[in-house]
């Protein structure tokens, strides 16, 4: 290497090391500025008020100094004259000050009277800091005026140290009221002060709770003798609550506040504010949920209980409701989306309210996934996609925090709405992707059930099967185009088998984590058993789908053709997993055998044949075969065998361009000696069979493949890059065994041909 290289090399590594210590040392100011910005939000006023008490300390400790100093300048009285002059006017002034900074600051707080509702303006208006440092100021300002009385030569360090101090503490008394005044004004600190007084006043109710529950304990011996299910509930804080029934009115007028400036401030488009005054709205709601403690009763559907029925959580949806009324009325998109998302934070906080039952329903949250779903619906004719797609995933969201929290039967009505609304996009093309997003919250839901912990799904997935099959139906009836397909986009999400996003690929994922599990592993056998009552009864859904789509000519029978094929494939992996017991084994190859069984049904006219060929239906079925046999299950590769046996003389009948008759007996040859004798000599009499019934092919294609297979028989030791799984599996195959058996084949279909010599 020459020298100018090396000379460049060490100059590049050299810049770069620069570069890149610079670049450290950004980074660390930053951090140090993100360190001391937050220091000084934490800690910023107790530094200030030590910083000045020090000052004040300090100055009082050098008085003395002070004091030698001031009498030597003002040694005659017509000096201290002059000084009690300046005091004097001082002290003046500054009454005059404070009296104008006042007025200005209230004015400017009646100003803003539009801006907040009256009740808030009335508490904010009274202040005490602010009429506190008004107050203040205006004693210290007639302090300093005093102050010119005592002004003599023994006390000139006192008087003048007091004067300075007065005027010092005056002028941060006008800034802090200042300050304090902006922040009044200010909407989001009304809501910070709005939601910081209700919180104080519900944990003021739950200490007088707390301290009335001596008076109620015989009481509440009583109730919990007489009712042995409700002994965990806080029968003594019940009470209380019914005897002050009026302890929710500050927290009640807290709501309406908050929805005031949502509406007000929303309908001027200062959303910030007016998300902020929903988040204050959901924000009230936890902290009324943290008071009443455990005091909430679930909805029992035998016995009408009047405490289930919460007039707080009432009065809450119901004002979001008006809300997102009042934005639907108006088309104004960023009001509907804001109250959609209070509506879904607070089914997440509905959520954590303590029953006192581990088998009580969370009928609060269901009450406000009811609200949500309303809302929703109601933007459907009003032309707003966007809306409807947030809404969507709100209320998939919401489904899969009650699926965590609560029973999973609770989200089969959130799944029927988010079905409903998708199924919007079949008649209007510019909701056609809100059919998508309901599609991937379905999916979405699918996936998250199999993972629950709960014991029985069984009744909420099939109901999640169900919608997404009745979207798939309705979707299948508009027009497909040509190049994209339409029906495989939008119902994609769920049936995809290309998506690396959809519920096949995040399948086969967890199959993959399943098979790995350790036997013992509880998680796997939970996630084992969900998924075999997923599969039971899939065949039915998806038979009518694919048959829905042939009839249609729709490509998306390329996605069911695979997408059945392909959960086979995971059904029968699972069923191998060593955390898999006998039964759940048993079950899944059942559901296994029956979802692909489905392939069966497809219509034998020409034009069904054909299309479906389009998608190599041959290839797919023979792959399916292999699959099952590599993992050990010889019979249901046997019956995927004859499926494919049933499909090339259903299909080959028919002059289709595809060779189906020829392709399909080649694979079948194959796929009998791989499992040896007894299943060639099933194959034959199989075939013989199929041969002889009266819907077998015409003479014609059956010589037409017979000679094709003499030809494939006869270039099997030709060397090739094989696309078709078929011809790798010939090729792979002892072609000892195979052109016998192809002959054989070729002489059955046309036993004329049985000694002839293929031309190649």
């Amino acid at each position: 290497m020459s020298l100018p290289t090396v000379i460049k090399s060490v100059v590049a590594r050299t810049r770069k090391t620069i570069r890149r210590r610079i670049a450290a040392l950004w980074q660390q100011t930053y951090r140090a500025q993100y360190r001391l910005g937050r220091w000084g939000v934490r800690y910023g006023s107790i530094a200030f008020s030590t910083v000045l008490l020090l000052l004040v300390l300090a100055s009082a400790y050098l008085s003395p100094t002070f004091q030698s100093a001031l009498e030597a300048h003002y040694a005659t009285e017509q000096a201290i004259e002059g000084l009690r002059g300046l005091i004097l006017n001082t002290g003046s002034a500054l009454i005059g000050a404070a009296a104008i900074v006042t007025s200005l600051v209230l004015f400017a707080m009646q100003v803003n009277i539009e801006r907040m509702p009256h009740g808030l303006f009335r508490r904010l208006s009274g202040d005490l800091k602010l009429l506190g440092a008004f107050a203040l100021a205006f004693l210290l300002a007639i302090g300093v005026a005093t102050l010119s009385t005592f002004v003599d030569q023994a006390r000139l360090a006192h008087v003048v140290l007091a004067a300075s101090w007065a005027v010092v503490f005056i002028l941060i008394s006008f800034m802090y009221a200042y300050r304090r005044a902006l922040g009044l004004i200010n909407p989001l600190r009304q809501l910070g002060i709005l939601i910081h007084d209700t919180r104080k006043e519900l944990r003021t109710w739950a200490r007088r709770a707390q301290r009335a529950m001596p008076l109620l304990e015989r009481e509440e011996s009583a109730s919990a003798t007489s009712s042995p299910t409700d002994s965990t509930h806080d029968l003594a804080r019940t009470a209380f609550f019914q005897i002050n029934n009026g302890w929710t009115d500050g927290a009640k007028r807290a709501i309406r506040h908050a929805m005031s400036f949502a509406r007000r401030y929303a309908e001027q488009g200062d959303y910030e504010v007016s998300g902020a005054a929903l988040n204050a709205v959901v924000g009230i709601n936890a902290a009324y949920i943290g008071s009443k403690g455990k005091t909430f009763y679930a909805n029992n559907p035998f016995i009408d209980n009047p405490l289930s029925s919460d007039g707080f959580f009432n009065d809450t949806l119901e004002h979001l409701r008006q809300n997102a009324q009042s934005g639907i009325t108006r088309r104004d998109e960023q009001q509907i989306e804001q109250t959609l998302q209070a509506m879904a934070a607070l089914v997440q906080v509905y959520l954590s309210i303590d029953y006192s039952s581990p088998y009580a329903t969370k009928s609060h949250a269901q009450l406000a996934t009811g609200y949500l779903a309303g809302a929703v619906q109601a933007v459907v004719p009003h032309d707003m996609a966007d809306v409807l797609l947030e809404g969507q995933r709100l209320m998939g969201q919401s489904a899969q925090y009650v699926l965590a929290h609560g029973d999973p039967n609770d989200i089969a009505v959130l799944s029927e709405k988010i079905a409903l609304i998708a199924c919007t996009g079949c008649a209007k093309e510019d909701y056609r992707p809100v059919t998508m997003e309901g599609v991937r919250q379905l999916a979405n839901l699918t996936f998250d059930l199999l993972r629950s912990r709960s014991r029985d799904i069984h009744f909420a997935v099939g109901e999640v099967r169900r919608d997404v099959a009745l979207v798939a139906k309705l979707f299948l009836n508009v027009p497909d185009t040509p190049l994209s397909s339409s029906h495989s986009t939008f119902l994609g999400p769920y049936y995809s088998s290309t998506s690396m996003d959809s519920l096949r690929a995040r399948l086969t994922a967890l199959a993959n984590a399943i098979s790995e599990a350790q036997p013992d592993n509880a998680d796997a056998q939970s996630v084992i058993r969900n998924i075999e009552r997923w599969a039971d009864g899939l065949y039915q859904t998806e038979k009518e789908l694919l048959l829905a789509a042939i009839q249609a000519k729709s490509h998306f029978a390329f996605d069911m053709i695979h997408w059945i094929t392909g959960v086979t494939e995971i059904l029968l992996a699972v069923s191998n997993a060593p955390a898999c017991d006998h039964h759940s084994q048993e079950e899944l190859r059942k559901h296994a055998r029956w979802l692909i069984a489905t392939l069966t049904w497809i219509p034998d006219d020409k034009e069904s044949v054909t299309f479906v060929e389009n998608f190599q239906m041959t290839e797919t079925l023979f792959e399916a075969a292999i699959d099952a046999r590599n993992r050990g299950c010889d019979e249901i590769a046997k019956e995927i065998g004859k499926s494919l046996l049933s499909w090339t003389f259903k299909g080959g009948k028919y002059q289709t361009g595809w060779g189906i008759l020829e392709k399909g007996l080649c694979g079948l040859a194959a796929f009998a000696l791989m499992a040896g004798d007894e299943q060639v000599s099933e194959f034959r009499t199989a075939l013989a069979a199929h041969l002889s019934r009266e819907s077998a092919p015409a003479q014609e294609i059956r010589e037409r493949a017979a000679r094709e297979i003499l030809e494939r028989a006869e270039s099997l030791y030709r060397q090739g890059h094989w696309s078709s799984r078929i011809d790798m599996a010939i090729d792979r195959s002892d072609h000892e065994k195979l052109r016998p058996l192809l002959e054989e084949i070729a002489g059955l279909l046309s036993p004329g041909m049985a000694h002839q010599t293929p031309t190649v």
